[in-house]
């Protein structure tokens, strides 16, 4: 992959979206946000996934490896406190009541926005995939070192938030041309799955703190 290797911006971009295609959390919050409710309200989910992104690409990319240590210092706390909040929303997803017409009010986007942010933060194993696709990609010249390494490192990171939100756009689009489909049993069934899938990602992170002391 030396070809990518001065390549910051495009190469961004493709880590970026590989970041944000697993099916995970976020991607579930994002798809019903946007059978739910209003696509910009989805894409702002989308946004706050990024940004998370965004953040451990920097770390990643200036070479921050003190980020990286008190990351992997705190893994246990993160992953418990992530997977408390996947439980808590994924109780709150199970109790609600979609309609795709009537009187019921969708979550708040404010709170599930700081929701998706500490979602993504609080992911460990985020920031070992950019450490991992970053020496994958062998980029030369980023870094802190110098203002051209610093510029150079700022390219990737905007590449991988651009990337990311070409996701959340993709991912958006397609779970919206689905809602004409659909009925409310439907995003009853929605809902009710991505509540237990939220609630294993809570159990699977809870477990993974357990068994990595």
């Amino acid at each position: 992959m030396s070809g990518l290797a001065t390549l910051y911006f495009p190469a961004g971009v493709l880590i970026g979206m590989a970041s944000a295609a697993p099916v995970g959390p976020v991607n579930l919050l994002v798809i019903q946000r946007s059978v739910t409710a209003h696509t910009a309200s989805a894409l702002v989910l989308g946004a706050a996934g990024a940004a998370g992104d965004a953040v451990f690409a920097a770390a990643a990319a200036f070479g921050m490896t003190a980020v990286a240590q008190l990351l992997a210092e705190y893994a246990l706390v993160l992953r418990f406190g992530g997977g408390a909040i996947m439980l808590a929303f994924a109780i709150f997803i199970w109790q609600s009541t979609p309609r795709l017409r009537g009187d019921g009010e969708p979550a708040s986007i404010v709170r599930m926005t700081l929701a998706v942010l500490t979602l993504t933060l609080t992911n460990p194993a985020t920031i070992l995939f950019f450490v991992a696709a970053f020496g994958a990609v062998g980029f030369t010249g980023i870094g802190h070192g110098s203002p051209d390494a610093l510029i150079h490192a700022g390219l990737v990171v905007a590449g991988t938030f651009t990337g990311s939100m070409l996701w959340w756009v993709l991912v958006t689009g397609i779970a919206r041309r689905l809602r004409g489909r659909i009925t409310d049993n439907h995003l009853r069934l929605l809902n009710r799955g991505t509540a237990v899938a939220l609630g294993l990602f809570a159990i699977a992170a809870v477990v993974s703190g357990v068994t990595a002391r």
